[in-house]
């Protein structure tokens, strides 16, 4: 069987049992069975991340969750303080501008770890 890859952010190898999962009929969002899901993929993330706090599940691309947090947290004019060691800090610095944010802006080499003391 041909490996199928997820090209995004990958390309990620795509496990069969995965790909037979997606073939499987479609889930209505508003069933009981849906709701179980839900349930079990929250319960099963606090328990990955070790917390009780709330877990949030977004139907979106790695940019939607960067830019949910700046429009959910800032308001136009706030002060920030971006990373950027590579493309997903350079979007986090898009974003901060796009919105009008006050960015500190912290830039390494994309191949150099963020110090948390520059912080």
């Amino acid at each position: 069987m041909r490996k199928r890859y997820l090209m995004t952010p990958g390309p990620t190898p795509v496990p069969p049992e995965v790909l037979l999962a997606q073939a499987r009929p479609m889930i209505h969002h508003r069933t009981d069975e849906f709701s179980d899901v839900l349930a079990r993929a929250v319960a099963d993330l606090k328990y990955i991340f070790q917390t009780e706090n709330d877990v949030l599940i977004f139907s979106a691309s790695g940019t939607g969750v960067m830019e949910s947090a700046f429009v959910n947290l800032f308001s136009p004019g706030d002060k920030v303080v971006v990373c950027s060691n590579g493309k997903f800090g350079d979007r986090f610095v898009q974003l901060a501008d796009a919105y009008g944010l006050d960015a500190v802006k912290l830039e390494y080499e994309w191949d150099r770890v963020v110090d948390p003391a520059d912080i």
